[in-house]
């Protein structure tokens, strides 16, 4: 069967989205990405008359909502109404996920909370979306970007210096990661459903979404007493150089490996540093860093970014520039990677959007979103048999709307449903209550790269078994500066694994490694482009061992496009993603910030992980065994999502507003307190008038020059300056108790300890200690952020040593060679 006639791999499902703002509907695109039907079900408008379209330009809400919502339908329901909730309910019945990111509570008001809807579907999927769960003492507080990334304990460590500001990412990856979550639960629960005919309800929060990602830095800082520090020019395995310089017409995001590092020495023209005994190998130059960024500042001063990139990256030397949002989607690769997308609407309006990085899609079949409620009467008469009359009378009584045209006749939709999949009978396969990915065995071979080991790890949070293939002692080329580091790494990245020494480039390895694979479901890697053909085990030599194996391959830029050979680590993928243009502390905002954890690696990782997911469920469907191919810099494009047609088509520029909300919203971001802390908020409209009372300043709430938030805008500095002043007269602490009181979007930018000890982290279960032989107390580590109603927590299972299940694995497989320990 030829990849074209092979479903997608939700073709078949029906998704009822009341998602809203960035992070659902960015969730429920990646499903629509997958085959989904998505049907946005949205309020009824405030103007509900036929509005005028310019037919020669999109206004930049409708680019922002093309962004997020292509190839969505609409419906526009009145769910606070009765007959608008029995409409809702019988859409329930004919559809298979029903997703919402309203805070908790809301659904329940609602009478569409889980209990109320598996009456009329008992196989349901349901999936939640909020800002810190649906349990523990923070349930119900607001929650945005800004206000996780702080409390998660990332925002502390991405500064300048210690001294400096702490820096939220640029781009709300609060919302966005928690968005990509909500797909990889979604997903499982559709695999669990398949196996067991059973639905069940997904729980993402943000917060726990955001701790999750600090991985290796949880037991660096709780098991190691290692708090992380802003490293700007370290990165997170000690490697040094690395961070980003300053050149003559840009900046430069570099990070030189121990092997590219007298090939960079002689490009810069100072072919004298590789001799140097205080900078000739990586640890050397660790001790010796504040010496050599100084040396190095100088030398990249004087060159040019492009230049420098260029000589760079052909030399094998990882290097990105920092490029803005606009001028990502000009990069060659980008384009040649299929992740700028033209779609049109019915007017022949045409926008670029972001494309699909898994690439089960099929661009060419993509449109622009409808608009709101142009789907309502389309859906009701095809879904639920309703009459042009009811549906009339249901939009004069104000239950829908359905937009008419001049006569009066309901407006003609294109929606066509697409046809859908029964589930199986609970119980009919023999399935039983578990996780998604009980029984897949995935082999995950060498390296300690965050986005491929993260990914390995969820899975194997996802109930999969998962072994490293692992190489032998002494092949490491880069050492950690120290065993604590080293250790961390370990723990945060590979708990609940295996681990098989096997030395690929040897005869012995290979056979190991082929009789493995006779017994895996995926093998996963992060070898550069042409690697595994080499070793003689890429897609089509593991297919003519096990046919039904999948690959999964994690790199910097892909298996193809002209950039595909080329080397990447995290700080280049996060300058040539948009994302760091975008970053920077108020105090310097002419500096970009590389953000404290690995975006570019933990997207990477998240994404395989939703890959691999998708892909399983295309096996089982079709018999047919994906290759996925994730490129990093592809990932990161993706999360630009919601500002692509504005700054691509609209020719948006986006600067860096490290003090204002995406949408405007003042007062924002971090402020300094009494005991020389920092505190973050975010103060949309409706929290304005509680915040005026709160700070002690009731009269800011109708001052002329602070009433409404365009006036908060206007005199952004004169408002900051009154704040910062505000702000010093109490602690954090006393500002997050007060904040908590009148439930108002705001937190302290906490170390990871403190992260880790909040009451709605415990609360939560995200604080996990997993044993370990070496440590009689175990070691601390971040849980899994989904919770599934049908399956209890990811056991506390350790990390392995390298190799210490090489001859109990190996007598599995029946493998009886000469075996390396």
């Amino acid at each position: 069967m030829d990849d074209a006639s092979v479903p997608a791999p939700l073709a078949g499902l029906r998704v009822l989205d009341l998602s809203r703002v960035v992070s659902g509907p960015f969730a429920s695109q990646l499903l629509s990405d997958l085959g989904a039907e998505v049907i946005r079900v949205q309020a009824i408008p405030a103007e509900k008359g036929a509005r005028h379209i310019d037919p020669t330009t999109l206004s930049e809400e409708e680019a922002f909502s093309w962004g997020l919502s292509r190839n969505k339908h609409s419906v526009s329901i009145d769910l606070k109404s009765d007959q608008g909730r029995e409409l809702f309910q019988r859409l329930v019945s004919v559809a298979d996920v029903v997703f919402d990111n309203f805070r908790p509570g809301v659904m329940a008001r609602l009478g569409l909370d889980r209990a109320s809807l598996v009456a009329h579907n008992p196989q349901i999927i349901t999936c939640s979306l909020t800002g810190f769960g649906q349990s523990g003492p923070w349930a119900t507080m607001p929650a945005y970007d800004p206000i996780v990334q702080a409390m998660s304990g990332a925002m502390n460590y991405t500064r300048l210096d210690d001294d400096g500001a702490p820096v939220r990412w640029g781009i709300p990856i609060g919302d966005l990661f928690a968005g990509v979550f909500c797909g990889i639960g979604t997903m499982a629960a559709v695999l669990h459903r398949d196996r067991t005919g059973e639905g069940q309800h997904v729980d993402v929060s943000m917060l726990d979404v955001m701790l999750a990602t600090n991985t290796y830095r949880v037991p660096q800082a709780l098991t190691f007493g290692q708090e992380p520090r802003s490293s700007p020019f370290e990165g997170g395995q000690g490697t040094v150089p690395f961070g980003n310089f300053k050149c003559r017409d840009g900046w430069l995001a570099i990070c030189i490996s121990q092997r590219a590092w007298k090939a960079a020495c002689d490009i810069l023209g100072l072919p004298e540093l590789a001799a140097d005994e205080r900078f000739h190998t990586n640890l050397a130059r660790h001790a010796h860093r504040d010496e050599l960024i100084a040396i190095l500042q100088r030398a990249f001063a004087r060159h040019s970014a492009d230049e420098l990139q260029t000589a760079f990256m052909n030399a094998g030397v990882v290097a990105g520039k920092v490029l803005t949002i606009g001028e990502v989607f000009d990069h060659p690769q980008v384009l040649a990677r299929g992740m700028a997308v033209e779609v049109s609407d019915d007017t022949g309006r045409s926008a670029t959007v972001a494309g699909d990085p898994l690439k089960f899609s099929d661009p060419t079949t993509w449109r622009a979103p409808s608009r709101t409620g142009a789907d309502t009467a389309a859906v009701l008469s095809s879904l639920l048999g309703l009459t042009a009359a009811e549906i009339v009378a249901l939009a004069d009584a104000g239950v829908v709307y359905a937009p008419r045209e001049a006569g009066g006749a309901l407006a003609p939709s294109p929606y066509t449903p697409l046809p859908r999949t029964e589930p199986p009978a609970p119980g009919s396969h023999g399935g039983s209550i578990g996780r998604a990915l009980d029984g897949t065995v995935v082999l995950e071979l060498n390296g300690d790269e965050p986005s491929k080991c993260f990914a390995a790890q969820l899975l194997a949070d996802l109930g999969a078994r998962v072994i490293r293939v692992d190489r032998p002692a002494g092949q490491v080329v880069e050492p950690y500066p120290n065993p604590e580091r080293e250790a961390s790494f370990r723990f945060g990245l590979n708990r609940g694994k295996e681990s098989v020494t096997a030395d690929l480039k040897t005869p012995d390895g290979l056979a190991l490694f082929r009789a493995m694979v006779c017994h895996a479901d995926v093998v996963l890697d992060n070898y550069r482009p042409g690697v595994l053909r080499r070793l003689g085990i890429d897609m089509e030599a593991l297919h003519e061992v096990n046919p039904r194996v999948l690959s999964c391959s994690i790199t910097g830029f892909g298996h193809t496009g002209p950039w595909s050979q080329f080397p990447a680590f995290d700080n280049a993928i996060q300058a040539l993603g948009g994302g760091m243009s975008l970053t920077v502390d108020h105090t310097r905002p002419d500096t970009p910030v590389r953000w404290g954890n690995p975006i570019g690696g933990l997207t990477g990782a998240l994404f395989a992980t939703l890959g691999v997911l998708a892909a399983l469920r295309v096996r089982e469907r079709s018999q047919v065994a994906k290759r996925i191919d994730i490129g990093l810099l592809d990932a990161q494009v993706a999360l630009l999502s919601y500002r692509v047609p504005q700054a691509v088509t609209l020719g948006r520029p986006f600067f860096p507003e490290p003090r204002r909300g995406g949408s405007g919203s003042l007062p924002f971001g971090v402020f300094k307190t009494a005991d020389d802390r920092w505190f973050t908020m975010c103060i949309t409209p409706q929290f304005w008038p509680t915040f005026c009372k709160v700070v002690g300043a009731p009269e800011w709430e109708n001052d002329p020059k602070f009433a409404t938030e365009p006036l908060r805008r206007e005199n952004e500095d004169l408002l900051n300056t009154l704040l910062e002043q505000r702000m010093l007269t109490r602690t954090a602490g006393q500002w997050r108790e007060t904040f908590f009181a009148y439930k108002l979007p705001g937190a302290v930018v906490v170390d990871i300890r403190s992260a880790f000890s909040h009451e709605q982290v415990l609360a939560r279960g995200m604080r996990v200690t997993i044993p370990d032989g070496r440590r009689p107390g175990g070691v601390e580590v971040a849980g899994f952020p989904v919770k599934f109603s049908a399956a209890g927590s990811a056991p506390a299972a350790p990390a392995p040593l390298p190799g210490e299940d090489t001859a109990r694995v190996a007598e599995e497989v029946g493998y009886t060679g000469f075996v390396l320990s």
